[in-house]
């Protein structure tokens, strides 16, 4: 079975491959062209393909609300063609160098930003007259929140001290104060559509939002196959809850027993009718809805911390993906595969609220509503300055701009 599925997922990768390579001219014509595109002194590179779209999801409407206009930049059709429909973002095609020569050459590009440390964001990055800053798709205390590839941008922009600690702490030779820009989570300052009409009854909303099993033993935080089922189970069998269930979209990708753990989740939810969801929907909306979250090590736990709310973090079973040591994860409550059964017992437990606040300012600053996006600005502002400056020539205020 396992092959056959296998094989299925080759065949769906190569017929992805021939329809965008016979789409190539027509989205080219339909996105190359565009005013819109051509002008915007901003982008967005995403040389990805439409599974990992959630990446972007995290900063489309950040994006589209700064004071310039922004293109998202991309290598495929089917990719480009989801981001015209999900995003009011413009898009312009470049499935080659030839194409962001076109687009660097036509003189308006300033920034460029990227979610991911793709070995493709290499194409883009060999040009020199943009500034090049890092966004990343959330605040983690993983492995690759720390990779060597930081090096390669103008400026990376992280949520705040923790962030910037971690990198200095990791990185040869790296000038944290030249290139690192502490900006909090401009994502908690907007305000989300999505959430259900469940009346205010009294019952805890709890959001279990795993992350996806991981592309190797090291990355596999997920907890869908070790604690969701039993997770679950103790929460709807629990008259003081209602779950918001809220799977990553790559899960199962990797390994079908995760696929078949989701699947019997969505069941036993589904058996137990509208007191309960699953949510496969836009992100955002739960911070402000949900009461508390069970999460593994992913952008969630540290999403969640910038509202000091009660939570859990699961354990992983793996042992090459042991949680690294952090001030958060050594901190906050952790739930454990072997206690998953009784999640509602454990979630009746003493939250530390107060120092919550303390970790969430550690990692994210000033959480004032609207302060992320002051900052945000502000970094971004440097950077286009920056553009401005002969290459070659010292080209920063000072390293604690926009801090």
């Amino acid at each position: 079975m396992h092959r056959i599925r296998r094989l299925g997922q080759v065949a769906r990768r190569g017929g992805a491959l021939v329809r965008n390579r016979l789409d190539r001219r027509s989205f080219a014509a339909r996105c190359n062209s565009n005013p819109a595109a051509l002008d915007a002194p901003l982008a967005l590179y995403f040389a990805d393909g439409p599974e990992n779209l959630y990446q972007l999801h995290q900063w489309d409407r950040v994006l589209a609300a700064l004071p310039w206009p922004v293109v998202v930049i991309v290598s495929r059709p089917d990719t480009g063609r989801r981001v015209l429909d999900e995003t009011p973002l413009p898009v312009f095609f470049a499935p080659g160098s030839s194409f962001l020569e076109t687009l660097v050459g036509h003189g308006a590009l300033r920034v460029v930003t990227y979610v991911n440390h793709l070995p493709l964001n290499f194409r883009m990055l060999r040009f020199a007259s943009p500034v090049h800053v890092h966004l990343g798709h959330g605040e983690s205390d993983k492995d690759s929140s720390v990779t060597n590839q930081n090096k390669a941008y103008d400026r990376v922009l992280v949520a705040g001290p923790a962030a910037r600690q971690r990198m200095a702490g990791a990185l040869r030779e790296f000038d944290d104060a030249a290139h690192v820009r502490e900006i909090g989570r401009p994502q908690l300052d907007l305000d989300y559509p999505g959430a259900p009409d469940w009346p205010d009854d009294g019952r805890t909303r709890v959001l279990y939002a795993p992350t996806w099993e991981g592309d190797r033993r090291s990355m596999a935080y997920g907890s869908v196959a070790s604690h969701g089922l039993a997770l679950v189970r103790s929460l709807v069998g629990d008259p003081r809850y209602r779950v918001i269930y809220r799977p990553h979209p790559r899960t199962g990708v990797q390994d079908p027993a995760y696929a078949a753990a989701d699947r019997r989740i969505r069941a036993l939810l589904a058996e137990h009718g509208r007191d309960h969801l699953v949510d496969t929907g836009p992100y955002g909306w739960q911070w402000a809805f949900a009461d508390v979250c069970v999460t593994d090590l992913s952008s969630v736990a540290y999403d969640w911390l910038a509202t000091t709310k009660p939570m859990l973090v699961t354990v992983p079973t793996e042992p090459r993906a042991a949680l690294p040591p952090s001030l958060f994860l050594d901190e906050v409550p952790r739930l454990e595969a072997a206690d998953a059964p009784r999640a509602a017992e454990v979630l009746d437990r003493p939250w530390p609220r107060e120092r919550m606040r303390e970790l969430a300012a550690a990692y994210f600053g000033d959480t004032t509503p609207g302060s992320s996006t002051v900052r945000l600005v502000a970094a971004l502002k440097e950077a286009v300055s920056l553009a401005s400056v002969p290459l070659g020539r010292a080209s920063s205020d000072g390293p604690g701009a926009a801090r």
